[in-house]
């Protein structure tokens, strides 16, 4: 007779594993979204002077949560 514990857990071992990657994938999402927005906020300002305090901070907001995202992962 088989336990019906023992049948959930290849369910749960792939749904886990999807779960790591998907972080993954969102913590260098974060890290992509930090270079392009500093690139712009310095884009705009070499161009006019002006420094570009939206993309600055949202670059700084997905500098942070890309790495702690990804040492949530290999942790």
């Amino acid at each position: 007779m088989t336990d019906p514990a023992s049948s959930a857990r290849p369910v749960a071992r792939p749904v886990a594993i999807a779960i790591r990657y998907l972080a993954i994938i969102v913590g260098c999402a974060c890290l992509l979204l930090t270079t392009i927005c500093f690139a712009i906020a310095c884009q705009v300002f070499i161009q006019t002077g002006v420094f570009a305090q939206s993309y600055a901070m949202v670059g700084l907001i997905g500098g942070v949560l890309g790495p702690l995202k990804l040492a949530r992962v290999w942790r």
